[in-house]
């Protein structure tokens, strides 16, 4: 625990600030399985009460990343290459369905956002600022679930929203070839306004594809830096 230095939380959203701490730690391994995360001490390193740790905690085991246990308190499970495949298998499975609604149906301006949020990642990789690609990457795949008009497709994707989000911002970091995952982007915008539904099936699958194994290796470099770290306590 010693090795978890958290940003300050906010004021407001102060349990988002949270989860979003927590869950980065999890999966870089600075908070490793079977770590008891007990709620004072995470309290008094957040600087705020036992409320919104106790939310963080909950969101976090809803996830998949912690466990609760009666009468115990919350533990760490961590992230395992095989957690990553299934979490991109589930993308998988509902973005290429929603990609096709999409395609299927969308007019010029449903476009305007893809694009804004295409043209974001550019300018951050152009720049040479990696580290804000991960926002309007995963804001770029929500809103092609939103494109789909199905809202129990965008209800089940809501939940792996944050955890995406946090696996993106860390292999932004490591992946070199930011131009070429930009470009692919750009292609499922046009493969969408020209309805070309079996084109942008393909493209987000091979998309996400690629997702997985950049994941999977930035994930082994995690394994690597942080074997023969394992604090099991809270200090």
């Amino acid at each position: 625990m010693d090795r978890f230095e958290p940003e300050p939380a906010p004021r407001q959203a102060l349990w988002e600030s949270i989860v979003a701490n927590l869950r980065r730690a999890i999966i870089l391994g600075e908070l490793p399985p079977e770590l008891h995360l007990e709620e004072p001490t995470l309290a008094e390193k957040f600087g705020v009460s036992r409320i919104p740790i106790r939310e963080a905690l909950s969101r976090l085991a809803h996830e998949g990343l912690v466990r609760i246990e009666p009468r115990r308190g919350a533990f760490v499970i961590g992230v395992t290459e095989d957690d990553i495949h299934d979490i991109y298998e589930l993308r998988q499975l509902l973005e290429q369905h929603a990609i096709r609604q999409a395609a299927s149906r969308a007019i010029p301006a449903d476009l305007e956002r893809l694009r804004v949020f295409a043209d974001q990642m550019a300018e951050a990789v152009e720049r040479g600022e990696v580290h804000r690609v991960a926002e309007p990457d995963v804001n770029f795949h929500r809103q092609i679930v939103v494109l789909s008009g199905n809202q129990r497709l965008l209800a089940a994707w809501e939940p792996i929203g944050g955890l995406v989000a946090t696996m993106l911002s860390i292999t932004d970091t490591t992946y070199r070839d930011m131009p070429r995952s930009v470009a692919s982007h750009y292609r499922m915008i046009d493969q969408i306004r020209s309805h070309d539904v079996d084109a942008a099936e393909q493209e987000i699958v091979q998309h996400l594809e690629n997702g997985e194994n950049v994941m999977r290796q930035a994930m082994r470099r995690v394994a690597t830096a942080t074997a023969g770290t394992g604090d099991r306590s809270v200090r």
